[in-house]
């Protein structure tokens, strides 16, 4: 299970809800400290906390654990790019995202 990315996720449905974090961890019942935790992928989140959060943003558990098909299919097209590159470039490439990924 990718936990930066189930944050990050949980994180857009509750932008896209108007919902600040505080609001958004009273909601589900937990501490804003918590929620900021799970957000950032540091905090791994029970599967009951997980339907919890699904049920107060209208996001299907699925899609918050596994991502949406159009998601899906963004990952595909970006790995294609980079399996087109040469070695030096796809080496270039991966140390790009995992700087990227340290933000």
């Amino acid at each position: 299970m990718n936990f930066k990315a189930l944050g990050w996720r949980i994180k857009k449905a509750r932008k896209k809800k108007n919902l600040t974090q505080e609001k958004f961890a009273e909601m589900i019942d937990i501490t804003t400290e918590y929620e900021s935790r799970i957000e950032t992928g540091v905090a791994r989140p029970s599967f009951i906390l997980i339907d919890k959060i699904s049920s107060v943003l209208g996001v299907d558990e699925s899609e918050l654990l596994f991502g949406t098909p159009s998601e899906k299919e963004d990952c595909k097209a970006l790995i294609d790019k980079i399996s087109a590159l040469d070695l030096k470039k796809r080496i270039a490439a991966e140390r790009i995202i995992d700087e990227i990924s340290n933000l």
